[in-house]
């Protein structure tokens, strides 16, 4: 993750904490139902956010031997925890919260305080919004939004973006409740707006936790970037055929990329052409009359180290792929470009026959 996105998750963790404690105080004074719905939001943002911002640390583990693709996976399971914990705490907690209040209607007692709070709470989650947006801007790129909202593999950005995002559309909603409830002395606008902002989080919920659960299944990576390696592949003269392409999404803007490669050995072989040429003339410029053995065992060398440079060419071969491959493309984090040895025995047979 970039730093400015785990800086609009560490800025949306310290202002929701404030707005928690400051709502609480005000619904003790007001007795507001959409007081306490915004109250009850803010903490749960807060709790989410500070499960975010644990996963994207703990994701940020290296990989090591019980883990060979790294811990990139546990900031997608934080992330679905939190959506979680939005269902059950923004949603249900507030919704039900609502209909009590709309059918057991409370003594509301409507202040200034209750004004200036969310007035407060407005400022806050609009400027943590404003942020999450200018990173989400800053980090699509050419894509437009809603392609970005839906390749993104970063799901700690996009939970703050819509959390902030409804908590500003839900501080807009509790002032219109308070404020007709003010003007015509009913609690049933208070009650109705607690509801909505209720549906609002269960709304965001829904979706980080249908997207946090295709992230842990480990998608294929963006078509686009799959593409452009193939066509890379495809550019080198040392490669023949690309099979059994298989990509996954491995972490926050953490690819994997494995196919098997079907190299050209003649190409390969060309190269070793003037190494070959020396010795081949070094053999043939000794004396004309040796023992069959010495003979023998000449070629035999010669042919093991023919054998071994062209190991080592192939090696650096792939060596030089993946190396420009991670360069063309930051997020590349695993590269297993596999030799296909079907394809090898494949190209002998039909030589043979």
């Amino acid at each position: 993750m970039a730093a400015g996105g785990k800086s609009a998750v560490f800025l949306a963790l310290i202002g929701n904490g404030l707005l928690t404690v400051i709502k609480f105080g005000a619904f003790l004074l007001s007795r507001s139902p959409a007081m306490l719905s915004e109250a009850i939001h803010s903490f749960a943002d807060t709790a989410n956010q500070w499960l975010l911002y644990l996963g994207i640390r703990r994701s940020e583990r290296p990989a090591d031997d019980a883990y060979h693709w790294g811990y990139g996976g546990e900031r997608f399971l934080f992330a679905l925890i939190s959506a979680a914990g939005i269902f059950v705490l923004g949603c249900g907690v507030t919704v039900y919260h609502g209909i009590h209040s709309l059918l057991d209607p409370p003594e509301v007692t409507t202040s200034w305080v209750s004004f200036a709070v969310l007035g407060i709470a407005l400022v806050v989650d609009g400027f943590v919004f404003l942020a999450a947006v200018r990173e989400v801007s800053r980090q699509k790129g050419e894509r437009s939004f809603m392609e970005f909202v839906r390749t993104s593999s970063d799901p700690t950005l996009l939970a703050v973006l819509f959390e902030d995002a409804v908590a500003t559309l839900g501080v807009l909603v509790a002032l219109a409740g308070i404020g007709l409830g003010y003007l015509t002395g009913s609690p049933v606008f208070d009650a109705i707006a607690s509801i909505i902002i209720g549906l609002l989080l269960g709304m965001v919920a829904i979706w980080l936790a249908v997207r946090n659960r295709q992230l842990i299944l480990g998608p294929a990576i963006p078509d686009d970037v799959a593409q452009g390696i193939l066509a890379y592949l495809d550019e080198q003269p040392s490669i023949e055929t690309v099979r059994r392409v298989r990509t996954r999404i491995v972490g926050s803007d953490r690819f994997a990329f494995s196919a098997e490669i079907d190299y050209d050995g003649n190409y390969l072989g060309k190269l070793q052409a003037g190494w070959l040429a020396e010795r081949l003339f070094e053999l043939s410029a000794g004396p004309s009359e040796q023992p069959d053995d010495v003979r023998s065992a000449q070629l035999e060398s010669c042919a093991q180290a023919f054998g071994e440079r062209l190991l080592d060419a192939l090696a650096g071969e792939i060596d030089r792929i993946e190396a420009e491959l991670r360069a063309r493309y930051p997020r590349l984090a695993f590269v297993d470009l596999e030799s296909d040895d079907v394809g090898a025995i494949k190209r002998a047979k039909s030589r043979a026959e």
